[in-house]
């Protein structure tokens, strides 16, 4: 079985006497596609920890790849592995079209996304999911309480009543998810604790850009930084700014660190003072950089810049949207046969 999201994430948080301390989580992402577009494959399968992307599969090579050396598969080799997920992408394919035949679409293109998973929090709950998305909106999922699917659309309520028949099948499926977060969870943190126990700090810019006659756009950026979590507060002339008047995303990068941005609209008057305050466990103490609106709405941020770090982070920062874009319509997550 498989489960899919979209921007939906699902956090997992463990301390369980455990060193790890912080938000954990374990998914596995799916998608399924009925033609070929934007040269993706037809099928792509990742398995990921903390954002962190521990292998990856997909229609095109059929070979299961590692993408941290510290990861161990429970297959005993690469082609076991490869045939398994294989087999899946097979049912998936199949599933896909039971869906469109279901809704009655027999052509165009068509997307599954399957997102399955759990999440640990610090208290010992575990917050299982598994769900799908057709065509970018949810279809069905599983109600962890009572163990059965639940449609979220009419034209998946046929097919919930017939996974709901198997009352085997829905049992195993919601034991294993239920019950391997834990050690999954403990076991992978384990693993790639030299990964997870380090402390990167972030390289910090404040900017301003003219948005018309009197407007601007202000953005605080930490960039780098590890772990995820990271404090970041603006203030105006002194005052906190409240939080609902930023808008504020934290982005993976590809050396497996983080980039969080902070950004708000103002339509100060010349002279007002803004603050980004920015607090990290990787930094001694909370790092203050002020911006003072100018009169002119063409000139620079007013914080110290390096212009060629400036550009590696506007690139880096391109780069992870579009990626963002393009894989959070195309992201998924697949079922237990993978735990």
């Amino acid at each position: 079985m498989s489960r899919y999201v979209l921007p939906e994430v699902l956090l997992l948080t463990l301390s369980v006497g455990f060193t790890f301390a912080g938000l954990h989580t374990h998914y596995f992402y799916v998608t399924v596609t009925s033609e070929r577009t934007h040269d993706l494959p037809l099928y792509t399968t990742t398995r990921t920890l903390d954002d962190i992307t521990l292998l990856r599969y997909d229609s095109d090579q059929e070979v299961v790849e590692r993408r941290v050396p510290w990861f161990q598969s429970p297959f005993s080799s690469l082609l076991d592995a490869s045939l398994s997920y294989l087999s899946i992408q097979n049912s998936d394919e199949n599933l896909l079209r039971l869906i469109s035949e279901a809704v009655g679409h027999t052509r165009g293109f068509h997307v599954l996304q399957i997102i399955e998973g759990c999440a640990l929090y610090d208290n010992g709950t575990v917050q299982a999911t598994l769900s799908y998305h057709y065509d970018g909106k949810p279809f069905m999922s599983m109600n962890m309480e009572a163990a059965h699917f639940t449609a979220e659309t009419p034209g998946a309520e046929e097919l919930a009543r017939s996974f709901n028949s198997n009352k085997t099948v829905l049992q195993n499926i919601h034991h294993v998810l239920v019950n391997t977060c834990l050690p999954h969870i403990t076991e992978l943190l384990e693993l790639g604790k030299c990964t997870f126990n380090r402390r990167e700090e972030p390289v910090i810019r404040v900017t301003q850009i003219p948005m018309d006659d009197v407007g601007l756009r202000l953005s605080c950026r930490a960039y780098g930084h590890y772990p995820k979590d990271i404090f970041m507060m603006w203030y105006k002339n002194g005052e906190e700014i409240p939080e609902e008047m930023m808008e504020r995303v934290t982005l993976p990068l590809p050396d497996i660190t983080y980039l969080t941005s902070s950004s708000l609209n103002v339509t100060s008057g010349a002279g007002d003072t803004y603050s980004c305050k920015v607090g990290h466990s990787s930094m001694r103490d909370n790092v203050t950089h002020q911006i003072r609106i100018s009169g002119d709405p063409e000139s620079p941020s007013s914080s110290p810049s390096n212009p060629s770090m400036g550009a590696v982070i506007a690139v880096c920062l391109a780069i992870v949207l579009a990626v963002v874009i393009i894989v959070c319509g195309l992201v998924s997550f697949s079922q237990s046969r993978r735990q």
